[in-house]
């Protein structure tokens, strides 16, 4: 129970980073997000993301790993397990797409000229992120006693499906690209600008931010349910031991 409770924690301040993470670029930049800002190494959105992005993958590598071997000492273990080890593969699964499918569809779309490489990359780079956005939920379902704390880790998931989605798809049909020279020849670089105070963003980043909330929440509950079950657990022990 010790790893299962550790990883639920190790997850829950991974999301409060990723949260932190995302309130921060907002703010930085006004609501307004562009190429430009993502490639300057000092602005104060690269600055954010290269401080709190490494620690919250950590954390999160660190909260399947713990749940994954942890869950073998629970009386459930099998369901909770093999959710655990599907967020695992899916954990697994989005590095490889970012990694071996969307970075070589953009670098290519980038020598060649092409746009539709470029937004085909930009599409598999959604299709991780919908993996991401389960992992959370996979974690804790099968951890979860209660029917009202799994109906909330539902109503998470969906918010932060709909919100996140729709943040990262919509700009797509925006990018353009644009030629620049370097010392190996000629570059066509990714440009976007995409304004979050526009309709209808607020809308996706209210529910994907109100999905990330619910979610914290309802894992402080799942701990402090395990944490309350710990107790009766050695209370018992200990009766049986006198």
């Amino acid at each position: 129970m010790k790893h299962v409770k550790a990883g639920l924690w190790a997850m829950l301040l991974s999301m409060v980073l990723g949260e932190i993470l995302s309130l921060g670029s907002l703010v930085s930049t006004g609501g307004r997000l562009s190429s430009e800002h993502a490639a300057s190494p000092l602005s104060a959105v690269t600055i954010l993301v290269t401080l709190t992005e490494p620690l919250a993958l950590v954390l999160e590598i660190t909260a399947i790993v713990l749940v994954v071997t942890g869950s073998k000492q629970l009386a459930e273990k099998g369901y909770a397990r093999r959710l655990a080890l599907t967020a695992a593969a899916f954990f697994l699964a989005w590095g490889v797409l970012n990694l071996a499918v969307y970075m070589p569809l953009t670098l290519a779309g980038m020598r060649e000229g092409s746009l539709e490489l470029v937004r085909l990359g930009l599409g598999v780079k959604v299709v991780a992120a919908l993996l991401q956005y389960l992992i959370p939920f996979l974690l804790a379902y099968g951890l979860a006693r209660r029917g009202k704390v799994r109906q909330g880790l539902w109503l998470a998931l969906v918010l932060t499906v709909v919100g996140g989605l729709g943040v990262t798809a919509l700009p797509i049909t925006s990018v353009r690209l644009e030629p620049v020279i370097v010392s190996s020849g000629k570059l066509y670089v990714p440009r976007y600008e995409v304004n979050y105070t526009s309709w209808p963003y607020p809308v996706f980043l209210a529910l994907s931010h109100l999905g990330g909330v619910l979610y914290m929440i309802i894992y402080g509950i799942i701990i402090k349910d395990f944490e309350a079950a710990t107790r009766s657990l050695a209370s018992k022990n200990s009766v049986i031991a006198s």
